[in-house]
């Protein structure tokens, strides 16, 4: 009969130090959080060197402007990269917010100012985040969102969430306006179709999880 104790006692003592690891990660991120609190009034000037230095890191092609503490860049929202937008990504001070816009259009033709604001008045009921905004006199289109400064202040991973979050839903609300300044279809229309595409989407989804 073999009997082999330091064995078990090693996998023990292993996986008593896993856990002491994990606490001891958890009890230093809770004091980098305090910390952060006891400076909370600094967050505009933390989430905007944290926002610098995620697209620093990104590698994409961007533009910075300190004054107002904004990144512009443009991305290629369709697969075939024949549609590209201009996103910009703003710590507003005055809202106390991290922004992330696109915008849609630039210039629509003002005759078609009517269902423009029933398309989009449709796209904000439906949607759980974000907001279209319609400028009838400069004839633009935007879609933003925004979280708390206090969110990526102390999660700093919080702003990839947006950008990305952001990011997938400006894929459709593009191609719900594009079926309506191109090719001047119905806003109900549109709705309906877009609606069976993100059932489809998250059908998908599930089937890959």
């Amino acid at each position: 009969m073999f009997y082999y104790p330091k064995t078990k006692s090693l996998i023990s003592t292993s996986n008593k130090y896993k856990t002491m690891q994990k606490k001891y990660k958890e009890i230093k991120e809770d004091i980098k959080k305090y910390r952060k609190l006891r400076n909370v009034n600094n967050r505009v000037s933390a989430v905007w060197l944290s926002l610098k230095r995620y697209y620093e890191q990104s590698g994409c092609n961007y533009g910075t402007y300190e004054s107002m503490k904004l990144i512009e860049t443009t991305f290629a929202i369709n697969e075939k990269h024949q549609i590209y937008k201009k996103f910009q990504y703003h710590v507003d001070e005055k809202a106390d917010l991290l922004k992330s816009l696109v915008w849609i259009s630039e210039g629509f033709d003002s005759d078609k100012v009517k269902n423009i604001l029933i398309l989009s008045s449709h796209l904000n009921t439906l949607m759980n985040a974000g907001l279209v905004r319609v400028d009838t006199k400069n004839c633009t289109i935007s879609m933003e969102m925004g979280i708390s400064l206090l969110v990526p202040y102390l999660y700093e991973d919080e702003i990839h969430t947006l950008c990305v979050k952001h990011f997938n839903l400006s894929k459709d609300i593009v191609w719900a306006f594009n079926r309506l300044l191109i090719f001047d279809e119905d806003p109900v229309f549109i709705i309906v179709d877009l609606m069976k595409k993100v059932d489809k989407q998250q059908n998908k989804t599930q089937k890959q999880n």
